[in-house]
């Protein structure tokens, strides 16, 4: 596994993280049971994957007690990469919750904490200073920030956070005009969530008339009339991987790791397989041919938002 440094930070961390998101015991949506998830994640740290995101918000901390236990055998955690996230609250609540999140991990400290949703009703000031507060305890290594538009990332920036968590795929391209260059201009490094658009861009639902259902129909993606555009433009990739003789999902992933290096996608896994697959990326290089067609045929998905929408169609008051 290819190793980066991660944007101003001292870590070094693989150019694939492992999410949790779907490890958080919520019915329907990931693992069948903890012990396939911490299987799952021993034999991803196995393969060379060091870089693990989880958050409070994934089962109530659920997530973060999978990995905890998963981390918990011999010197995994020493040699895990391991961040969380809290939604933007009353500073007072920083330092609590995180101290559940550690109880939770089995650890005294975090590598990265991040602001998972920042909220314009709140000082952002206050509670990114707050969080550089745990850094100086030793509770937290690094800060890092996630869904923050270029006006956020800017504050965050002089507060020394060393990552943004953004939603970028082929299909959703809002950090493209203004954060993805100021990120790259900062040394912040970017870890995308999302990167395979919760399936759209593995092959899933334009090889097939699958339809949507579950967390799904929640996405802005795959609601008409952008799901049918997204299929078209997932049909793109699906060609491109044809012929290159890799699959969709890497293809996918192999688009977003040539846009930028300082870009580290976030994957999630139900099965070893697709922890294979998604690893198989790392060895796929797009001619700037096929990356400009790719890119071309996602624009026309991403040219029916607007810079103001959110993935899911929500976001803190």
């Amino acid at each position: 596994m290819e190793m980066v440094k991660l944007g101003n930070s001292d870590l070094e961390v693989s150019r694939l993280c492992l999410g949790t998101w779907n490890m958080g015991g919520t019915e329907g949506w990931g693992p069948d049971d903890d012990e396939r998830s911490i299987e799952l994640i021993r034999r991803a740290q196995d393969g060379g994957c060091n870089f693990f995101d989880s958050a409070h918000g994934y089962g109530r901390g659920h997530a973060e007690e999978v990995l905890g236990r998963a981390l918990a055998e011999g010197d995994r955690r020493e040699r895990a990469v391991v961040a969380t996230k809290l939604v933007h609250c009353d500073p007072e609540r920083v330092e609590p919750s995180l101290d559940a999140a550690l109880q939770r991990l089995q650890s005294d400290y975090y590598d990265i904490y991040i602001v998972h949703w920042p909220r314009p009703s709140l000082s952002l000031d206050e509670f990114l200073g707050k969080m550089c507060q745990m850094k100086e305890k030793g509770k937290a290594r690094e800060i890092g920030v996630s869904n923050f538009n270029l006006e956020q990332a800017q504050v965050a920036a002089r507060y020394g956070a060393v990552t943004l968590q953004p939603p970028y795929n082929v299909l959703w391209r809002i950090i493209e005009p203004e954060v993805l260059p100021f990120c790259r201009r900062s040394g912040i490094a970017v870890t995308p969530y999302s990167p395979l658009a919760q399936g759209l861009l593995t092959g899933r639902f334009s090889r097939t008339t699958e339809q949507t259902t579950g967390i799904r129909t929640s996405n802005l993606l795959f609601k008409e009339p952008v799901f049918s555009k997204a299929r078209q433009a997932a049909a793109v990739v699906d060609g491109v991987a044809d012929r290159l003789g890799a699959t969709s999902s890497q293809v996918a992933l192999a688009w977003l790791l040539k846009t930028d290096p300082i870009i580290i996608p976030i994957v999630g896994i139900s099965k070893w397989s697709h922890w294979e697959d998604n690893v198989g990326a790392l060895q796929v290089e797009l001619s700037d041919e096929d990356y400009e067609t790719i890119s071309a045929a996602g624009l026309e998905v991403w040219n029916m938002f607007s810079a103001d929408d959110t993935m899911w169609g929500w976001k803190p008051d």
